[in-house]
């Protein structure tokens, strides 16, 4: 099965976050950004096998969770002796779970966290060898006018990747300024091999 990967024009990404918009979250640097979807594979699976297969471990993880699935998530990690706090934003009530995963087998383990929050529509990213991921305060489009919001920020330094689950789990969508993802010829061939890709491109 083919997996579709294209570059997003830069007209997708505003200086402000938009609540419900492309990005919802800040982004200090600059970076392409390419999407990666399918709706005949299941992504979750893809992603962890690609991680696999990239080995650039560690990688480090930020997204939201429930408080009712705090205990849970605990547990989970702690028995895999996953590294991991918890992040309580006292403005805006939301609580984040900041991780650092040291080889594919507690990748596998957090992944369908990751994945879950994503299609509920909460943040869930992770990134590729160093933690790029903080949280702000900073302007953010709202159905209320712009205000000031603590928000997930990503920092690009150089040559560095990391991934999003967009809305409802439909697709992810990676930031990276290394080499490795600067062509969709590139970034194809570093899938599993029992993965094809395709390219596609998307509306200015």
């Amino acid at each position: 099965m083919d997996i579709e990967v294209g570059f997003l024009s830069k007209s997708y990404i505003s200086d402000i976050p938009s609540w419900g918009g492309m990005f919802p979250f800040g982004i200090d640097g600059d970076a392409p950004y390419v999407e990666y979807e399918d709706d005949d594979i299941d992504m979750e699976t893809f992603i962890n096998n690609w991680m696999k297969e990239l080995n650039r471990f560690p990688i480090y993880t930020l997204f939201t969770y429930i408080s009712y699935d705090a205990e849970e998530i605990g547990d989970v990690f702690s028995s895999a002796n996953i590294e991991y706090v918890k992040l309580k934003l006292k403005v805006d009530r939301e609580t984040f779970i900041k991780a650092k995963i040291e080889d594919y087998t507690q990748f596998k383990i957090v992944m369908p966290f990751l994945y879950s929050q994503g299609s509920m529509n909460c943040f869930a990213a992770w990134s590729l060898s160093e933690d790029l991921f903080s949280v702000e305060k900073r302007d953010m489009k709202t159905l209320f006018g712009r205000r000031k919001v603590q928000m997930p920020i990503v920092t690009l330094r150089k040559d560095c990747t990391m991934f999003w689950v967009f809305y409802d789990g439909a697709s992810v969508i990676s930031l990276s300024n290394e080499d490795l993802f600067s062509s969709t010829n590139s970034i194809i061939s570093s899938f599993p091999q029992n993965i094809k890709g395709a390219e596609v491109e998307y509306e200015e």
